[in-house]
Protein backbone atom coordinates (compact mmCIF):
# COMPACT_ATOMS: atom_id res chain seq x y z
CA UNK A 1 0.00 0.00 0.00
CA UNK A 2 2.75 2.44 0.97
CA UNK A 3 5.78 2.64 -1.30
CA UNK A 4 9.10 4.45 -1.23
CA UNK A 5 8.38 8.15 -1.65
CA UNK A 6 9.46 9.53 -5.02
CA UNK A 7 9.30 13.28 -4.37
CA UNK A 8 11.62 13.50 -1.35
CA UNK A 9 15.39 13.47 -0.86
CA UNK A 10 15.55 11.94 2.63
CA UNK A 11 12.15 11.10 4.03
CA UNK A 12 10.53 7.84 2.99
CA UNK A 13 13.44 6.31 1.07
CA UNK A 14 12.68 3.30 3.25
CA UNK A 15 9.08 2.64 4.26
CA UNK A 16 8.22 -0.10 6.76
CA UNK A 17 4.52 -0.96 6.60
CA UNK A 18 2.90 -2.80 9.51
CA UNK A 19 -0.78 -3.79 9.09
CA UNK A 20 -1.18 -3.42 12.87
CA UNK A 21 1.14 -2.50 15.72
CA UNK A 22 1.18 -1.39 19.32
CA UNK A 23 2.78 1.97 18.49
CA UNK A 24 4.74 3.14 15.46
CA UNK A 25 7.14 5.02 17.75
CA UNK A 26 7.86 1.79 19.65
CA UNK A 27 8.30 -0.14 16.41
CA UNK A 28 10.60 2.58 15.06
CA UNK A 29 12.66 2.46 18.25
CA UNK A 30 13.10 -1.31 17.90
CA UNK A 31 14.12 -0.84 14.28
CA UNK A 32 16.73 1.75 15.24
CA UNK A 33 18.15 -0.58 17.90
CA UNK A 34 18.44 -3.56 15.60
CA UNK A 35 20.37 -1.96 12.75
CA UNK A 36 21.99 1.16 11.39
CA UNK A 37 18.79 2.70 10.16
CA UNK A 38 18.58 5.01 7.19
CA UNK A 39 17.72 8.56 8.19
CA UNK A 40 14.22 9.36 6.98
CA UNK A 41 12.91 5.80 7.41
CA UNK A 42 9.14 5.79 7.90
CA UNK A 43 7.25 3.23 9.97
CA UNK A 44 3.54 3.32 9.16
CA UNK A 45 0.50 1.27 10.15
CA UNK A 46 -3.19 0.99 9.37
CA UNK A 47 -4.01 0.15 12.98
CA UNK A 48 -2.19 1.48 16.02
CA UNK A 49 -3.70 -0.20 19.06
CA UNK A 50 -1.96 1.86 21.74
CA UNK A 51 -1.18 5.19 20.15
CA UNK A 52 -0.53 8.12 22.41
CA UNK A 53 0.28 11.76 22.13
CA UNK A 54 2.14 14.34 24.17
CA UNK A 55 2.31 13.53 27.93
CA UNK A 56 0.63 10.17 27.41
CA UNK A 57 -2.69 11.42 26.03
CA UNK A 58 -4.63 8.77 24.11
CA UNK A 59 -4.73 9.03 20.31
CA UNK A 60 -7.90 7.70 18.66
CA UNK A 61 -7.72 6.46 15.06
CA UNK A 62 -10.17 4.34 13.10
CA UNK A 63 -8.48 1.50 11.22
CA UNK A 64 -7.50 2.38 7.65
CA UNK A 65 -8.95 5.89 7.76
CA UNK A 66 -6.07 8.03 8.97
CA UNK A 67 -2.28 8.34 8.91
CA UNK A 68 -0.37 7.02 11.91
CA UNK A 69 3.36 6.86 11.29
CA UNK A 70 6.80 7.63 12.66
CA UNK A 71 9.86 9.16 11.01
CA UNK A 72 13.40 8.32 12.16
CA UNK A 73 15.81 11.25 11.99
CA UNK A 74 19.39 12.00 13.01
CA UNK A 75 19.29 15.73 13.87
CA UNK A 76 22.80 15.83 15.33
CA UNK A 77 23.07 19.49 14.29
CA UNK A 78 20.44 20.42 16.93
CA UNK A 79 21.93 21.30 20.32
CA UNK A 80 20.27 19.87 23.40
CA UNK A 81 19.22 23.27 24.76
CA UNK A 82 17.57 24.02 21.39
CA UNK A 83 15.70 20.73 20.99
CA UNK A 84 12.27 22.40 20.75
CA UNK A 85 13.42 23.77 17.41
CA UNK A 86 12.79 20.29 16.03
CA UNK A 87 9.19 20.46 17.30
CA UNK A 88 8.80 23.80 15.55
CA UNK A 89 10.26 22.34 12.35
CA UNK A 90 7.89 19.36 12.26
CA UNK A 91 4.83 21.40 13.27
CA UNK A 92 5.54 23.90 10.51
CA UNK A 93 5.96 21.13 7.96
CA UNK A 94 2.50 19.82 8.77
CA UNK A 95 0.80 23.20 8.82
CA UNK A 96 2.50 24.20 5.54
CA UNK A 97 1.06 21.13 3.85
CA UNK A 98 -2.41 21.56 5.32
CA UNK A 99 -2.61 25.25 4.47
CA UNK A 100 -1.65 24.47 0.88
CA UNK A 101 -5.07 22.77 0.72
CA UNK A 102 -7.07 25.33 2.69
CA UNK A 103 -5.68 28.19 4.75
CA UNK A 104 -7.60 27.39 7.92
CA UNK A 105 -5.03 25.47 9.98
CA UNK A 106 -2.85 26.51 12.92
CA UNK A 107 -0.28 25.06 15.27
CA UNK A 108 -1.45 24.71 18.86
CA UNK A 109 1.41 24.76 21.34
CA UNK A 110 3.20 22.54 21.92
CA UNK A 111 2.59 19.81 19.31
CA UNK A 112 -0.92 19.80 17.85
CA UNK A 113 -2.53 20.96 14.62
CA UNK A 114 -5.93 22.62 14.86
CA UNK A 115 -8.66 23.95 12.61
CA UNK A 116 -10.32 26.69 14.64
CA UNK A 117 -11.04 24.97 17.98
CA UNK A 118 -10.80 21.39 16.70
CA UNK A 119 -7.81 19.04 16.78
CA UNK A 120 -6.67 17.51 13.51
CA UNK A 121 -3.22 16.12 14.23
CA UNK A 122 -0.82 15.38 17.04
CA UNK A 123 2.95 15.00 17.15
CA UNK A 124 5.03 13.02 19.65
CA UNK A 125 8.81 13.47 19.45
CA UNK A 126 11.11 11.18 21.39
CA UNK A 127 14.80 12.09 21.40
CA UNK A 128 17.99 10.20 22.15
CA UNK A 129 20.80 12.42 23.39
CA UNK A 130 24.56 12.27 22.88
CA UNK A 131 26.54 14.76 24.94
CA UNK A 132 25.03 18.18 24.20
CA UNK A 133 23.17 17.35 20.96
CA UNK A 134 20.37 15.18 19.61
CA UNK A 135 21.64 11.85 18.32
CA UNK A 136 18.36 10.35 17.14
CA UNK A 137 14.73 11.45 17.03
CA UNK A 138 11.58 9.46 16.47
CA UNK A 139 8.79 11.68 15.16
CA UNK A 140 5.37 10.15 15.74
CA UNK A 141 2.55 11.76 13.74
CA UNK A 142 -1.14 11.07 13.90
CA UNK A 143 -3.23 12.87 11.27
CA UNK A 144 -7.00 12.51 11.04
CA UNK A 145 -7.65 12.12 7.32
CA UNK A 146 -10.93 10.38 6.42
CA UNK A 147 -12.50 9.49 9.78
CA UNK A 148 -15.85 11.20 10.37
CA UNK A 149 -16.88 10.19 13.89
CA UNK A 150 -14.79 10.49 17.06
CA UNK A 151 -15.43 9.70 20.70
CA UNK A 152 -12.85 12.30 21.76
CA UNK A 153 -14.24 15.86 21.96
CA UNK A 154 -12.95 18.47 19.49
CA UNK A 155 -11.44 15.93 17.08
CA UNK A 156 -11.87 16.59 13.37
CA UNK A 157 -10.50 15.25 10.08
CA UNK A 158 -9.33 16.56 6.73
CA UNK A 159 -12.39 15.00 5.11
CA UNK A 160 -14.73 16.89 7.43
CA UNK A 161 -12.98 20.19 6.73
CA UNK A 162 -12.29 19.84 3.00
CA UNK A 163 -15.46 17.94 2.11
CA UNK A 164 -13.77 15.15 0.19
CA UNK A 165 -12.16 11.75 0.74
CA UNK A 166 -8.37 11.89 0.64
CA UNK A 167 -5.98 9.26 -0.79
CA UNK A 168 -3.77 8.21 2.13
CA UNK A 169 -0.51 7.46 0.21
CA UNK A 170 -0.79 10.80 -1.61
CA UNK A 171 -1.36 12.66 1.65
CA UNK A 172 1.65 10.92 3.18
CA UNK A 173 3.99 11.80 0.32
CA UNK A 174 2.90 15.44 0.05
CA UNK A 175 3.06 15.88 3.80
CA UNK A 176 6.56 14.38 3.96
CA UNK A 177 7.72 16.70 1.18
CA UNK A 178 6.58 19.63 3.27
CA UNK A 179 8.20 18.32 6.47
CA UNK A 180 11.45 17.63 4.64
CA UNK A 181 11.62 21.21 3.35
CA UNK A 182 11.40 22.51 6.90
CA UNK A 183 13.90 19.94 8.17
CA UNK A 184 16.44 20.98 5.54
CA UNK A 185 15.76 24.63 6.39
CA UNK A 186 16.56 23.89 10.04
CA UNK A 187 19.68 21.99 9.00
CA UNK A 188 20.86 25.04 7.00
CA UNK A 189 20.60 27.13 10.17
CA UNK A 190 17.69 29.28 8.98
CA UNK A 191 15.98 29.20 12.34
CA UNK A 192 15.12 32.90 12.64
CA UNK A 193 12.79 32.75 9.64
CA UNK A 194 11.37 29.46 10.85
CA UNK A 195 10.58 30.98 14.25
CA UNK A 196 8.77 33.90 12.60
CA UNK A 197 6.72 31.48 10.50
CA UNK A 198 5.92 29.41 13.60
CA UNK A 199 4.65 32.36 15.62
CA UNK A 200 2.62 33.52 12.63
CA UNK A 201 0.99 30.07 12.51
CA UNK A 202 0.52 29.74 16.29
CA UNK A 203 -3.00 29.48 17.63
CA UNK A 204 -3.68 32.44 19.93
CA UNK A 205 -0.45 34.33 19.21
CA UNK A 206 -0.96 38.02 19.92
CA UNK A 207 -4.62 37.45 20.80
CA UNK A 208 -6.32 37.57 24.17
CA UNK A 209 -7.49 34.10 25.20
CA UNK A 210 -8.52 32.23 28.31
CA UNK A 211 -6.02 29.93 30.02
CA UNK A 212 -5.98 27.79 33.14
CA UNK A 213 -2.82 27.39 35.24
CA UNK A 214 -4.79 26.37 38.31
CA UNK A 215 -6.82 29.55 38.03
CA UNK A 216 -8.61 30.81 34.94
CA UNK A 217 -7.19 34.04 33.50
CA UNK A 218 -7.04 36.04 30.26
CA UNK A 219 -3.68 36.38 28.60
CA UNK A 220 -1.85 36.90 25.33
CA UNK A 221 0.81 34.54 23.92
CA UNK A 222 3.97 36.56 23.28
CA UNK A 223 6.64 33.95 22.54
CA UNK A 224 7.78 30.32 22.69
CA UNK A 225 11.27 29.83 24.09
CA UNK A 226 13.97 27.49 22.75
CA UNK A 227 13.32 25.07 25.61
CA UNK A 228 9.65 24.94 24.58
CA UNK A 229 8.22 27.09 27.37
CA UNK A 230 5.35 29.33 26.27
CA UNK A 231 5.41 32.99 27.31
CA UNK A 232 2.05 34.58 28.16
CA UNK A 233 1.34 38.22 28.97
CA UNK A 234 -1.09 38.57 31.87
CA UNK A 235 -1.86 42.14 32.92
CA UNK A 236 1.46 43.35 31.43
CA UNK A 237 3.45 40.70 33.30
CA UNK A 238 5.16 37.92 31.37
CA UNK A 239 4.83 34.37 32.67
CA UNK A 240 6.44 31.27 31.16
CA UNK A 241 4.97 27.78 31.34
CA UNK A 242 6.25 24.30 30.63
CA UNK A 243 4.16 21.48 29.13
CA UNK A 244 1.16 20.54 31.27
CA UNK A 245 1.54 23.61 33.46
CA UNK A 246 -1.17 25.44 31.55
CA UNK A 247 -4.25 24.63 29.49
CA UNK A 248 -5.95 26.45 26.64
CA UNK A 249 -9.64 26.99 27.30
CA UNK A 250 -12.10 26.83 24.41
CA UNK A 251 -15.67 28.13 24.17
Amino acid sequence: MYKILAKTLILGKRVVYLPSCHSTNESARELARSSNFIEGTIVITNEQVAGRGQMGNRWESEQGQNLTFSILLKPMFVQLNHQFRLNICISLGLVDYLNSLSNVFQVKWPNDLYCKNNKLAGILIQNSISRDALEQSIIGIGLNVNQLHFSIPRAISMRSILGKTMVLPTVLEDLCCSVEKRYLQLKRGEYDQMKKDYLRSLLGYGQERQFDDGAIFNGVIRDVMDDGRIVIDHKNKLRSYDFKEIQFLFD
